[in-house]
């Protein structure tokens, strides 16, 4: 998947952050699909664990079904969040406060 390069950097960054100082305690699932919107991947970001793995939550907080290629130019700055969802890219379900509080979190380190 291209989007790989940009789940392994948030799961170094998860592994370098101090759990004492965490703001985001959810679990997430992401769909990632191909361009035609078939589903080619499946992963859980466990924010409360600080880990990410292939497969899927049953107790997921939110759920966030996007295709590699957007996930990719969100990962890589090229496009936010925000302008994928706009332009119907990307769905959302579950806890709204607790996936905007996720959206917050990357948009802030992503201008780092």
């Amino acid at each position: 998947m291209k989007s790989d390069q940009i789940i392994d950097k948030i799961r170094n960054k998860l592994k370098e952050s101090d759990p004492g100082r965490r703001t985001v305690v959810n679990t997430f699932q992401f769909n990632f699909t191909d361009a035609d919107g078939k589903l080619i991947k499946s992963m859980v970001f466990d924010f409360k664990a600080l880990n990410i793995y292939e497969g899927s939550a049953d107790s997921a907080d939110g759920q966030v079904t996007i295709s590699d290629e957007d996930f990719y130019l969100v990962g890589t700055k090229q496009k936010t969040f925000q302008e994928i969802l706009q332009q119907d890219k990307a769905t959302i379900e579950g806890d709204e406060q607790a996936i905007n509080k996720m959206l917050e979190k990357f948009r802030i380190n992503s201008q780092n």
